[in-house]
């Protein structure tokens, strides 16, 4: 008998979960940790912390199976943060989150020194200052002493399989969001050798997600307590996620609603868009590629609307929701810019800010709060929009996450997105698609990833658009004409 264990390495906590071999839940457990920010902008973590917690989470899980029991181990981590180690994984400091931006003047250099797309073009990303590419480079300038060691460069996911099984190895889907990979080619670009003076030897091997990579090390056995595991290389979390809920057939859409909002786009081939820098790579499922796009303040502009209004005792997020869905907000010509901390893809400003528009006497505290609802997912229209401009068909959308547990928010992104959404109740997503590589990895279901999929699969329900399509692409006509205005006054013009 086998189990597989998932484990999703997120940025604030690491859920794992444990299945049967005939892909029943048996066994979960979530352990969080913290982020420190010990200058502005910078944001940093103790990869020690996400191990503890996977050892933890680990334990948690298994309690109720015999540990000598063959278990394969699979991981969903977070990408974009940078890990800075020996090569027996000791952090020689802190991990630079994802979410840092201390690395903005290497960026414009490196921008200066190719060109604004050279970057877009061959990784598949827009040249960021949170990404890995232009903080090697901070940490050459900023902290020589350490760059001098000539550390590894690894991401989560490499660290954690260094520390399991004494071999730095990622997979493709977690290269990307470096800036460090020719998404081509999928192999190292050349050109970040001369500009980071590093060599290869500093940087994992790399496989496809779903490759065994052996049994835990000695120290790992002991830690995680399961003699007989053997670690299945896993993949970022967003396309782990995507597995996870079966977004795997060109035109599938995944959107995922956390703090930020990621919309996830399946094709059969990589889609470039140099105008609103949608993030094309490849799929854990072989033969397939995505593309992404993200709302940063999606999820954040909810929780900020709670907090401002609740006069300092927050309200139940079901009692808003109740209340919203009483009210009319754009078709009463109020809307909500979701710009808390600029606006990204497809508009890439980052002097606008947030705005309501079209506040009267007639609105309360709900009617705010549903435009926020709505605001969010009209900004997931323009991405949508944005993806269809690259040559995209949408057919079918995928939700989950946080948002997927509200009627009202669920009803609205139907309703403005005018398409059928699959609601997922389960906001572990990216957990469940790693238990998917786990099983793939084990070679007992063969090797079509989708129908291993369909044994973890965790259900949903699907809501239609309660409003014909004219009424939602006139809603959405003139909510652009709000946000256009508003990111028009940022940018030095007027309203």
């Amino acid at each position: 008998m086998a189990y597989y264990l998932g484990i999703d390495l997120g940025t604030t906590g690491t859920k794992a979960m444990l299945y049967s071999p005939s892909g029943v839940l048996i066994g979960e457990a979530y352990s969080g940790y913290g982020v420190e920010c010990p200058v502005p902008g910078w944001t940093e973590q103790d990869p020690e912390d996400w191990y503890d917690a996977v050892c933890d989470t680990v334990h948690k899980c298994t309690e109720s199976i015999d540990r000598n029991e063959k278990v394969f181990i699979s991981i969903s981590a977070q990408g974009g943060a940078l890990v800075i180690c020996d090569v027996s994984g000791k952090p020689l400091r802190p991990a630079i989150s994802w979410l840092d931006r201390r690395a903005g003047e290497e960026a414009r250099f490196l921008t200066e020194s190719h060109g604004k797309d050279y970057y877009y073009e061959r990784t598949g990303w827009r040249l960021n200052d949170g990404y890995n590419l232009a903080e090697i480079l901070w940490l050459k300038k900023h902290e020589p002493d350490i760059y001098g060691q000539h550390p590894l460069y690894l991401s989560p996911l490499d660290w954690l399989t260094l520390k399991l099984t004494g071999k730095a190895v990622t997979d493709y889907t977690n290269l990307g969001i470096t800036n460090l990979e020719d998404i081509r080619t999928l192999a190292w670009l050349d050109s970040i050798f001369g500009d980071l003076g590093i060599e290869e030897a500093q940087l994992p091997d790399v496989v496809a997600a779903g490759t065994p990579l052996g049994t835990l090390c000695a120290e790992a056995c002991a830690d995680l307590g399961l003699p007989d595991a053997i670690v299945v290389c896993g993949g970022y979390d967003q396309y782990s996620a995507a597995l996870g809920l079966g977004a795997a057939s060109p035109g599938d859409i995944m959107l995922s609603t956390g703090t930020s909002w990621v919309v996830l786009g399946i094709s059969d081939h990589l889609l470039f868009d140099p105008d609103s820098y949608i993030s094309p790579c490849v799929h854990v499922i072989p033969g397939l590629y995505g593309a992404m796009a993200s709302l940063e303040t999606g999820g954040i502009s909810i929780e900020w609307f709670r907090n401002v209004s609740s006069y300092g005792k927050p309200e139940d997020f079901a009692s808003i929701d109740r209340n919203a869905a009483e009210r009319k907000a754009a078709e009463s010509g109020l809307f909500f810019i979701p710009y808390l901390a600029g606006a990204t893809c497809p508009h890439w400003s980052s002097r606008s800010r947030g705005s309501f528009v079209g506040l009267d006497l007639s609105h309360d505290r709900y009617h705010m709060a549903r435009a926020v609802m709505e605001g969010v997912a009209f900004e997931i229209h323009s991405i949508v929009e944005a993806f269809r401009h690259s040559g995209f068909s949408p057919s079918r959308i995928k939700m989950v996450g946080g948002a997927s547990k509200s009627a009202i928010w669920t009803r609205i992104v139907s309703d403005i997105l005018n398409a059928e959404v699959d609601v997922y109740g389960s906001a572990n997503a990216a957990c469940i698609g790693a238990a998917v590589l786990a099983a793939y990895g084990s070679g007992v279901y063969g090797h079509d990833m989708v129908s291993i999929q369909r044994m973890f699969d965790g259900g949903s329900h699907t809501i239609s658009p309660s409003i014909s399509s004219c009424e939602s692409e006139r809603l959405w006509r003139e909510y652009g004409k709000a946000a256009a205005a508003i990111r028009s006054y940022h940018e030095g013009g007027c309203l």
